[in-house]
């Protein structure tokens, strides 16, 4: 009997607390194609299209199509893998594309870190992820985010954005369209979230089924995503027309947001021991759990490191 296990995503990319086991009849070979769920076309994810673009799944026998929802092989929603994990949802994310948060903070003076103390600074909303990304930040830049910085939930960047502009808040955290457009309207980086926490966004994740029954078709999987993946940090005039073609952005837009982002991702898949403890424990924060998950339980780059020897010239 052959089983397939589907998981339903939402269109945030976060997976729910449901797993549904789908039992189908005969043993079938294992087949050429997969389903790749993207739930957005976030830079973070484009690594991808660049190896479907540039053939590097066709190398190694595989067809991918690439899927918003319904059942699927391989999940770009890494953030997503990792929040299930903590819940017990056997899901391993076997390639790391980011392991920086692509988050800023932005005021309308030119402020230090330490300098947003006493000031209000528009978040997401309570427990969501700019919140935790900013608290780990701010106690990294030596503030108390909970005694010293007033956090107001906002909703979404361009909310954010626009309570900045209307006096507010002091200061707001921003994703990167935020960040140009705060840019433009005159407003003043104060912080890059990424220089001093880390926290995983794309990446490339399975079930933990996949990886015991079918690790050489995974092999294969992982070892064309790492190609596009170094492809797409060596390249970046290559990589702007699968950016505009799949981001519906314009060549310009495309090369500020690669250069400004292209900082948070890895250069061979992988990240050490530290990023895993500081991805458990952002997770944890987000679903307020009492304890932390073991620090290795959403990984698994067994493949990631194969790969990297299959790719030495």
């Amino acid at each position: 009997m052959k089983k397939k296990f589907a998981l339903w995503l939402s269109v945030s990319g976060t997976i729910l607390l449901s797993a549904v086991f789908l039992i189908g009849n005969g043993a079938a070979a294992e087949p050429a194609s997969v389903k790749v769920h993207s739930p957005s076309f976030d830079i973070s994810v484009i690594p991808l299209y660049v190896a479907k673009d540039k053939g590097y799944f066709a190398e190694q026998g595989l067809e991918p199509s690439f899927v918003l929802a319904a059942e699927f092989d391989f999940t770009a929603s890494a953030t997503g893998a990792s929040r299930a994990s903590a819940q017990n949802i056997p899901l391993k994310v076997v390639l790391i594309h980011t392991f920086r948060p692509a988050f800023w903070i932005y005021a309308r003076e030119n402020l230090s870190p330490l300098q947003l103390k006493g000031k209000k600074l528009a978040i997401s909303s309570f427990g969501g992820l700019s919140h935790a990304l900013a608290r780990l930040a701010l106690r990294k830049a030596g503030l108390d985010p909970d005694r010293e910085v007033v956090m107001i939930a906002a909703g979404t960047t361009d909310m954010r954005f626009a309570a900045l502009q209307s006096t507010v808040v002091e200061a707001a955290v921003l994703n990167a369209p935020g960040k140009f457009k705060a840019k433009k309207a005159g407003l003043k980086e104060v912080l890059f979230l990424g220089k001093h926490i880390y926290a995983l966004s794309g990446g490339v994740a399975t079930t933990a089924k996949w990886i015991q029954t079918r690790p050489e078709i995974l092999q294969r999987f992982v070892t064309a995503a790492l190609k596009g993946l170094k492809y797409f940090l060596a390249n970046r005039d290559g990589s702007i027309p699968t950016m505009v073609r799949y981001m519906k952005v314009d060549a310009a837009m495309a090369r500020e947001l690669y250069e400004t982002t292209i900082r948070t991702f890895t250069e061979d898949g992988m990240a050490g021991e530290d990023f895993m403890k500081s991805e458990v424990q952002l997770q944890a924060s987000v679903l307020g759990l009492k304890d932390v998950p073991p620090f290795d339980r959403p990984f698994d780059l067994t493949f990631a490191r194969r790969a990297n020897q299959i790719l030495k010239p």
